[in-house]
């Protein structure tokens, strides 16, 4: 059996990533924010491997540090995300939220299948792209769901992640630019995705080399040129194969890296407040905590097809289910044991 065949590291790299950052609306009056290598032409009605998780991002610590990929992690259709050619993109479309101290984020998640679900983690790295993330961020209003799993799919939740009252984005090219990453607990991932903020309640940083305190240890920079090293052949040859875009060649090599190969009754799942200090680095656990207030709805688009959005809550709570369709039909269903209304 593959099981038996396959080390667990490797099973895991065959699983398919099921999220992606739709939206993030900061201050009022400012554009939305979307994540990174966010793919607008791949539907959200439907939850096959290609092409409806193409475009999700998934962002494993093991990866990050062994330099495989950047602290956004990577996606199968493009590889790894360049976190600064990202931001810079986005800074050219006029595409960058704008954040303050205490700015209440809403950010939309599109949840591809089952382990898109929550409850997310999210955090700050104030310089844009040096992958140091100095503040844990409160989230609220979480996605349903428990290590990563639910029985939704083909649905848009709104999550609130709060910004802290002390912080200042120093990256990009204009000085004043900030990375928010949100991932979720799934074993197969995790799943999530970042995208950038633009801070108005600061001067904007002059950045000189001179200034510049981000370091490394000689532990850590030793360990990635190791792993570069032993690395380097098989992501010179993947690109050498793949031609192309930069973009083929980067997922080539990261899949060279990696040695990726390309009815039952609904349960409640519980909506989870994750517990983590704001301050320091990022938490490990989450604590389930009934909610009394409005839960998230699900929003399914279709584009020729059906798609289904499913909403589940702890409590008296109201789920509502809007559906966009463009030729087809999007159906939301509500589970649990609840008074619900739609």
């Amino acid at each position: 059996m593959l099981a038996q065949i396959l080390p667990i590291a490797a099973l895991l790299a065959l699983v398919d990533a099921h999220a992606v950052i739709l939206d993030a609306q900061g201050e009022s009056g400012s554009p939305p924010s979307v994540g990174f290598q966010v793919n607008a032409a791949i539907a959200r009605n439907c939850t096959t491997i290609n092409p409806c998780q193409m475009d999700t991002t998934i962002i494993r610590d093991a990866e990050i540090a062994a330099g495989t990929v950047n602290s956004c992690g990577r996606t199968k259709l493009t590889g790894n995300i360049d976190v600064g050619e990202a931001t810079e993109n986005a800074l050219a479309a006029n595409g960058v939220t704008q954040v303050k101290s205490g700015t209440e984020i809403q950010v939309t998640i599109h949840q591809v299948n089952a382990d898109g679900a929550g409850p997310y983690f999210c955090d700050l790295d104030e310089t844009s792209n040096t992958g140091i993330f100095s503040h844990n961020l409160s989230v609220t209003n979480n996605i349903p769901g428990a290590n990563g799993l639910s029985q939704a799919k083909a649905q848009d939740f709104n999550i609130t992640v709060t910004m802290p009252q002390n912080f200042t984005c120093i990256g990009g090219s204009t000085g004043n630019i900030c990375t928010v990453r949100c991932r979720n607990n799934a074993q197969a991932g995790p799943f999530g995705g970042c995208f950038a903020v633009q801070q108005t309640d600061t001067k904007p940083n002059d950045n000189r080399p001179a200034n510049i305190k981000t370091s490394e240890t000689l532990e850590h920079i030793n360990s990635e040129v190791a792993s570069n090293q032993a690395a380097l052949p098989a992501a010179v040859k993947a690109n050498q194969n793949a031609g192309g875009t930069e973009q083929e060649q980067n997922l080539a090599a990261v899949n060279a890296i990696l040695g990726l190969t390309s009815s039952s009754a609904l349960a409640d799942f519980p909506t989870q407040t994750p517990s983590v200090d704001l301050g320091g680095a990022p938490a490990a656990t989450a604590t389930a905590v009934p909610t009394t207030g409005t839960n998230n709805g699900g929003r399914g688009r279709g584009r020729g097809g059906n798609g289904n959005g499913n909403g589940n809550a702890n409590g008296r709570t109201q789920n509502n289910g809007n559906g966009r369709n463009r030729g087809g039909n999007v159906n939301a269903n509500e589970a649990g044991n609840n008074d619900a209304t739609n």
